[in-house]
């Protein structure tokens, strides 16, 4: 932790004990910090394994006789994932977050 953190605590007039609660509450941000860079690792991970399949997709549709775009599959994909969620994010937010993931996706070349 940078030495000027810990002064901080000092310098507004805690003293020891805020110092401690500083260095706990930093101490558990940087664990949840790491926490965050592995889920975003996972992400990541899943994101290019979802991207793979999506091309594979692509691949096969003009021989099933597919339109490349399907909105009715993509208000499938919204509905089941808003299904699925338990918070902290809004459905809306969620919504724009698949939004964002299937706009790459038709954009993708492969």
């Amino acid at each position: 932790m940078p030495e000027n953190a810990k002064s901080a605590g000092n310098a507004q007039g805690t003293g020891s004990t805020g110092s401690r609660e500083n260095d706990e509450a930093f101490s558990s941000i940087e664990g949840l910090r790491a926490e965050i860079d592995a889920l975003d690792a996972a992400l990541v991970g899943l994101l290019n394994k979802r991207a793979e399949h999506a091309l594979a997709i692509r691949a096969l549709k003009p021989k099933a006789q597919l339109g490349l775009f399907d909105p009715r599959r993509e208000e499938e994909i919204f509905e089941r994932v808003s299904a699925l969620n338990e918070g902290p994010l809004y459905g809306d937010d969620l919504r724009a977050i698949y939004e964002a993931i299937l706009r790459v996706s038709k954009e993708m070349r492969g």
